[in-house]
């Protein structure tokens, strides 16, 4: 181990020994300024779990942070369905894919505040910033606030700048809406033993920015050792435990998870193409069919409304021998129809077929 260090030492050595400026002179430099790379001319993409009309995803990393225009399509909005059930585990988001992996320094939220929509009447209140580390989506270390299920609550600010605490690298930023302040809940009735409520009022975000450096290319002992070019040792070196975490994917189950979860959202949303992303085209059970599935959907849509799907005690069994895995649980799905409102429910249980389908998997049969 000492002969390794002693090894990355000298190399440094030499690599500043190169340089006409001396350390000190380095470390006295001002700070070079931070980018923006949450926008779409920097590669970032953005997508959404649903959608208000005219307000799309990408309409949060286009630089505009003007308010004013929301009323002609500036902005991304949601509903707040999740919030008639209080079901955590199905509030919108909108998540935004860097093009390559940001140093990050702070995240900056842009809500709407104009004269006709002041943010303290109808701005986001309560919200999650969170990132993608490998396996799954954490809250953001942000130095203001103290609450470990939110990044900010009670806002009433157009523009919220959440400054990093500790070293954040990462190339997947969330907003997770939670409330805005023109957020409504009125109680309609029961169901088992919680409460259903009628929810007014939606999530407005103009702009999601997340400002930082470039993170330096990653660069190990061994690999400096095999002669890459004295430049590069002055990259950041991973230790094994901090590669590994690095180089992680999602397991069969996790992936799986995350369809599961957006199946539910979209019966939750009314949301067809959602529905049917859970699907493979290749889709055929019970001599139904994928367009049989789309149809028996689109039509449960047309008739019904305040849907909540949940799904429960789910088990999932990979078969890693053929790419298949077996999904055994239970479900629960509450509705009403449009032309009386009269709340009805259904329940039982499941047995997915879950496929590998062009790196993401999908259900191809159902029992």
């Amino acid at each position: 181990m000492l002969r390794i260090w002693m090894l990355c030492l000298t190399l440094l050595l030499a690599v500043m020994g190169c340089k006409s400026q001396t350390l000190q002179e380095h470390l006295l430099e001002p700070p070079l300024p931070l980018t923006n790379f949450a926008l779409i001319r920097n590669g970032a993409t953005a997508k959404a779990s649903q959608s208000v009309p005219n307000h799309r995803a990408e309409e949060v990393i286009d630089g505009d942070t003007t308010s004013e225009t929301w009323d002609e399509g500036s902005g991304w909005g949601s509903s707040l369905e999740h919030l008639r059930t209080s079901d955590l585990n199905k509030r919108p988001y909108v998540s935004v894919t860097l093009a390559k992996p940001v140093d990050i320094r702070e995240i900056v939220m842009w809500t709407i505040d104009s004269e006709k929509h002041p943010a303290q009447q109808f701005g986001l209140k309560d919200y999650r910033i969170e990132y993608w580390h490998g396996t799954g989506w954490e809250l953001v270390p942000s130095g203001d606030t103290k609450d470990k299920q939110y990044t900010a609550r009670n806002n009433t600010k157009g523009k919220r700048v959440h400054e990093i605490r500790d070293r954040l690298i990462a190339s997947k930023i969330r907003l997770v809406p939670v409330s805005s302040n023109d957020t409504v809940r009125n109680y309609q009735h029961m169901a088992g033993s919680r409460p259903v409520y009628e929810v007014e009022g939606i999530a407005r975000v103009m702009e999601l920015e997340v400002w930082g450096y470039a993170a330096p290319e990653v660069h190990t002992l061994k690999q400096i050792a095999q002669g890459m070019p004295p430049a590069s040792v002055t990259q950041v070196v991973l230790t094994e435990t901090q590669e590994g975490k690095a180089q992680h994917e999602p397991t069969i189950k996790e992936i799986i998870k995350g369809v599961l979860n957006q199946y539910e959202l979209g019966y939750d949303m009314a949301n067809l193409t959602q529905v049917m992303s859970c699907f493979s085209k290749a889709y055929l059970s019970n001599g139904r069919t994928y367009q049989d599935v789309e149809s028996k959907a689109a039509r449960f849509f047309e008739v019904y409304h305040q849907i909540d799907m949940t799904l429960t005690n789910i088990d999932i069994h990979p078969n890693i021998a053929d790419d298949t895995a077996i999904v055994t649980g239970g479900y629960t799905l509450q509705y009403s129809p449009i032309e009386n409102g009269k709340v009805e429910q259904t329940s039982g249980k499941l047995t997915l077929i879950f496929a590998n389908e062009a790196e993401t998997w999908r259900i191809i049969r159902a029992e």
